[in-house]
C-alpha cells in the first residue's frame, strides 16, 4: 500500500488485525471477519445513549435470531446476510439515522459502496438484495425492542416503528455478565455456525 505522507489526504484505516483498509478502493482481502466482530462489539448503538452498553454486534445477533425464530427464515445464506447487515459499520461507524438524513445522499452512496464490498467478501451480495425486505423487518423489530428496553420511555414516537410488532422474546436477553469480548466471540461463533451451513448447502447442491 502506498500510504499518504504528511499533508496528504488519509483515506485508509488500520484495523485490529493490522489490515490496512483503504476506504476509497476497498480490497476484499483486507476485509476480515475478526476485524468486523471486534469493531462491532466495541461500537455502541444509539451513540451510547442507552441504559447499558449495547453494541452493534449484539444488535446483529438479535436481527439474525429474529429472522430465524420470529420470521421462520432457515436458509443459511439469508441468515448470514442478516448477521452481516451492519458489518460495514466496522469501517464506517454507526452513524445515527438523524445524522444520515442530514447528510443525505452523499452518506448513502459511500455507505452502500462499502457495504457492497463487505457483502462481496462474504458472498452475501445477492442474498442481501433478495432478502432485503425480511432483513429490514427483523431490523425494525429489533429496533422496537431496543427502543422499549434501552432508551427512555419519554419523547415522541419513532414514525418508522409504526405498525412494527415486537419479537417473541420478552426482552433483550443475555446481557447480564456479558463483556464486549463475549459479544465478539458470540458474533464469531454465530458467523462460523451459519457459514458452515452455507458451505454445506452449497456443497450438497454442487
Amino acid at each position: 500500500h502506498a500510504l499518504p505522507g504528511r499533508g496528504q489526504r488519509m483515506t485508509w484505516m488500520l484495523t485490529t488485525t493490522a489490515a490496512v483498509v483503504d476506504l476509497r478502493c476497498t480490497r476484499l482481502d483486507s476485509i476480515r471477519i475478526l476485524d468486523i466482530a471486534h469493531a462491532l462489539s466495541l461500537c455502541n448503538r444509539y451513540h451510547g445513549h442507552t441504559s447499558r452498553p449495547y453494541s452493534v454486534a449484539q444488535h446483529s445477533l438479535l436481527v439474525a435470531d429474529i429472522m430465524e425464530r420470529d420470521l421462520r427464515v432457515h436458509q443459511p445464506l439469508a441468515l448470514l446476510a442478516g448477521l452481516l447487515h451492519d458489518a460495514h459499520e466496522a469501517y464506517t461507524g454507526d452513524l445515527s439515522t438523524p445524522m444520515k438524513q442530514i447528510i443525505g445522499s452523499a452518506w448513502r452512496v459511500e455507505e452502500n459502496r462499502i457495504a457492497a464490498h463487505v457483502h462481496a467478501r462474504f458472498g452475501v451480495g445477492l442474498a442481501s438484495s433478495a432478502w432485503a425486505g425480511v432483513i429490514k423487518q427483523a431490523d425494525l423489530m429489533a429496533l422496537a425492542l431496543e427502543r422499549r428496553d434501552l432508551l427512555p420511555d419519554t419523547g415522541p414516537a419513532w414514525p418508522l416503528l409504526q405498525g412494527i410488532t415486537l419479537p417473541e422474546c420478552a426482552h433483550i436477553s443475555g446481557t447480564e455478565g456479558m463483556e464486549w469480548q463475549d459479544w465478539r466471540q458470540a458474533f464469531l461463533d454465530r458467523f462460523a455456525e451459519v457459514n458452515v451451513a452455507v458451505q454445506h448447502k452449497q456443497g450438497a447442491a454442487a
